[in-house]
């Protein structure tokens, strides 16, 4: 039979408690940090040293990317830190974000719900919802542009060496539908919650087992969230939609009602007040409009 841990099982094989995240005005030489890391991942002689500091940040980026998250491959704390310093000083002055708790009430039937196009490593809010593979790895793709190389890319090397840690543990394949939580690292959020979404072949029909695996995948993050009694906002992506094929309209709709009725069944129970859709298209956020709207109207 197998087995998947649960939040009690691995809490004690990682750290839970969220990092202070302070804003980086103190001075640092972004551009010496990256040509250290360039050095330490290339060695002193490295071709790399000589390329603009784009091409250089892009070479750290791929190298992150595919490193192995083992014990005996982990890098030395200093390096760590300076990857720190590099990633808490993008977030700080070279991105925009955006509140959560900012976002203005858009349904008055459900206002803890909002709906925002953006990027989600770029929205202050409790927790964020990683759509991830079943090796809860993070993407080894460097130039792949899905959300979970976006999220590890963005929070750091840490958050691999955790996922490794749980899923070490774990001895098997996270099972669709179930949910692992982490703290943020250098990502504006708190946490991050990882699950696994159902995978379909392009054109195929949604059959009742995919859409309860989704909907077990929201309901899963909900549940875990509030497990944490400090997570009162949480945000999804767009969950088993793009590479996973799940059609959009249909994953729409099963993000919606999972949400309603776990509101209406642990709304009172729970400080979770704010439950965010994130999308990334401007036909994702209409199509999230049209069938809130349209929820609102008619309790689907």
């Amino acid at each position: 039979m197998s087995h998947t841990l649960t939040l009690k099982d691995y809490s004690s094989l990682i750290k839970l408690q969220p990092l202070a995240v302070h804003n980086s005005n103190k001075a640092i030489n972004y551009g010496s940090i990256i040509r250290e890391l360039v050095e330490y991942f290339s060695g002193p002689q490295s071709p790399y040293s000589q390329n603009s500091i784009e091409d250089q940040r892009s070479f750290i980026r791929h190298t992150l990317t595919i490193r192995d998250p083992s014990p005996e491959q982990r890098y030395p704390s200093h390096i760590y830190n300076l990857i720190d310093q590099m990633l808490s000083f993008e977030r700080d002055h070279m991105k925009t974000l955006t509140y959560a708790s900012n976002l203005p009430v858009q349904y008055k039937s459900f206002p803890q719900i909002r709906v925002w196009r953006g990027d989600i490593t770029t929205l202050v809010v409790d927790a964020i919802v990683n759509a991830a593979n079943n090796a809860l790895l993070g993407c080894f793709q460097p130039t792949h542009l899905c959300i979970d190389n976006v999220i590890h890319a963005a929070a750091g090397p840490r958050l691999r060496d955790d996922c490794y840690a749980i899923m070490n543990r774990q001895g098997q394949s996270e099972p669709i539908g179930h949910a692992k939580i982490t703290i943020a690292y250098n990502l504006p959020s708190r946490y991050v919650i990882h699950t696994v979404g159902p995978q379909l072949s392009y054109g195929a029909r949604v059959t009742d087992n995919d859409a309860r695996q989704l909907a077990s995948c929201y309901e899963s993050c909900l549940n875990l969230a509030s497990e944490i009694g400090t997570i009162t906002s949480i945000a999804f992506c767009c969950i088993s939609t793009g590479l996973f094929a799940f059609p959009a309209d249909s994953a729409c709709r099963i993000a919606i009602q999972t949400v309603a009725d776990w509101l209406r069944h642990r709304g009172s129970n729970t400080k979770i007040s704010l439950i965010i859709f994130d999308v990334f298209s401007r036909e994702d956020e209409q199509r999230y409009f049209d069938t809130l709207n349209h929820f609102c109207q008619n309790k689907l």
